[in-house]
């Protein structure tokens, strides 16, 4: 067993396949997968298979820091020679999470807070050669969220954040936080 430590800047979350068949009715069916499940990519107990040209080999991610920002990036394209598809799949995730459970008990008594709170989430609509990328925003000063697509900004609904096709998603860690800051 080789352990090698590299740190990261992002952690990718790989998206199970997406379903080849439709329902009854010829819709679709568009999965959802809660962030948790994805997330068990970095317990340290999970091996994932991984494949260079030469050779296959399992490989297991722990998480031993936890970062002020926590930069999360959804595998949501996948590409071969002939085109490029876009997985569907809703990831379901908290505006706030602990990540306590995906540390060592060691790992997490170095630090205040476990505790993330989303800033943003950037999004991708449509097809996957296509489509419109948009961001949805937390402005602490004003515990409003706002979605930005192009020019044009709108207030959002904090609901509204965990139905999309999130792509990437920044947290801060709480201790850090300017809303946790405030209310104490």
């Amino acid at each position: 067993t080789v352990t090698t430590r590299t740190p990261f800047l992002h952690l990718m979350l790989e998206l199970p396949s997406a379903p080849l068949f439709t329902d009854d009715s010829d819709h679709n069916i568009i999965p959802q997968v809660p962030i948790y499940r994805l997330l068990e990519k970095y317990n340290n107990l999970t091996e994932m298979e991984h494949k260079t040209y030469d050779a296959t080999f399992l490989r297991r991610f722990e998480i031993t820091k936890l970062p002020r920002y926590l930069v999360l990036s959804i595998k949501r394209f996948t590409e071969n020679r002939f085109f490029v598809e876009k997985n569907p799949t809703i990831v379901n995730f908290p505006i706030s999470f602990d990540m306590a459970e995906f540390i060592e008990t060691k790992v997490s008594d170095k630090y205040t807070s476990t505790e993330y709170n989303l800033l943003s989430n950037i999004c991708h609509d449509g097809p996957a050669k296509g489509g419109t990328y948009s961001t949805h925003l937390h402005l602490s000063s004003a515990t409003q969220w706002f979605e930005l697509q192009d020019l044009h900004v709108t207030k959002l609904q904090p609901q509204m954040i965990t139905l999309s096709e999130s792509y990437i998603q920044i947290y801060e860690r709480a201790d850090f936080s300017v809303d946790t800051k405030m209310s104490s």
